[in-house]
């Protein structure tokens, strides 16, 4: 599973994507990755135990609210 959230203001890392992917098979957890474009390899990405966690994480970073995530297929 993947969920996206766009972040609406400027940040002085660039970044404007967010994506969080489930990796079960392999941890159990998910990661949260960090773009500045979703046509380039991710700035950074942290591991999380749950999907929670990463929301939170990115609620604290760039004030992405629960809701603003949406399906991501590529």
């Amino acid at each position: 599973m993947k969920i996206l959230a766009k972040i609406e203001q400027d940040f002085d890392d660039g970044i404007k994507y967010l994506i969080i992917e489930t990796d079960e098979k392999n941890t159990g957890g998910c990661y949260l990755f960090f773009h500045q474009s979703l046509d380039e390899p991710c700035e950074a990405d942290l591991w999380f135990p749950n999907i929670e966690g990463a929301k939170k994480q990115a609620n604290f970073n760039y004030g992405i609210d629960f809701e603003m995530w949406m399906d991501y297929d590529e």
